[in-house]
């Protein structure tokens, strides 16, 4: 075998070599999960799973702290299952893996993911203010479910899933004297806690004067 050809064998083995490229190593990456059922409230006990393994449980202040293994750009499908009385959005996200580098040789700080666990209920309050309107039953879609005080006053509330539309509407049929009669409210409950006013200032008919009828006076003439 000749030198030259030698020499080729080895220059061609290093071209071979370095069109592979450097050989990506895998490193341990710090995550913080934090999972939210609004923006700025925590939520506990969620279950959080990186591409099919679990990562933990989200503790009191909503959080699951992991180390996940992988290298610079590997994409990793996160899913996460929500408490009783929450749901979780129905697309998943994904985690891209960078290569953070710590100052002065401390640890870089893990990445930080948030994750939603949307209440299935909302509560909707009313708050009922019917000006000369005391003592009037308070209707929600058809059903008595409160009564104003002396002062007109009267408050109540429900749970329901967002997009909920009310009917309110006081009741007046035992008071024909009040205007107007059956005042009725729509209200829609959106994905968030809600506050719904009523207000109501009704008119008071004056009720025509029985007529009384005189007994005949009679006079006495001597």
């Amino acid at each position: 075998m000749s030198l030259s050809y030698c020499l080729l064998s080895v220059v061609s083995a290093l071209v071979l070599a370095s069109c592979k490229g450097p050989v990506r190593s895998t490193r341990l990456v710090a995550v913080s999960f934090v999972v939210e059922s609004d923006p700025g409230v925590r939520l506990p006990r969620a279950r959080v799973t990186v591409d099919g393994d679990p990562a933990g449980e989200s503790d009191s202040n909503g959080i699951v702290q992991t180390k996940i293994r992988g290298v610079p750009g590997q994409r990793l499908m996160i899913q996460h299952q929500c408490p009783a009385g929450h749901a979780a959005p129905s697309e998943s996200k994904v985690l891209r893996l960078r290569r953070f580098e710590g100052l002065d040789g401390f640890e870089p700080p893990p990445m930080e993911i948030t994750l939603r666990c949307v209440p299935t209920e909302r509560i909707a309050a009313f708050v009922i203010k019917a000006e000369k309107g005391p003592d009037l039953p308070v209707l929600l879609n058809g059903e008595s479910v409160a009564r104003t005080n002396g002062l007109g006053v009267a408050h109540f509330s429900r749970r329901n899933a967002a997009g909920t539309d009310f009917k309110v509407v006081l009741d007046t049929r035992d008071h024909p004297h009040l205007l107007p009669q059956l005042p009725t409210r729509l209200f829609t409950l959106t994905d968030a806690e809600e506050i719904f006013v009523f207000e109501q200032s009704f008119e008071v008919r004056n009720e025509p004067r029985r007529r009384t009828h005189r007994r005949p006076r009679i006079t006495k003439i001597e």
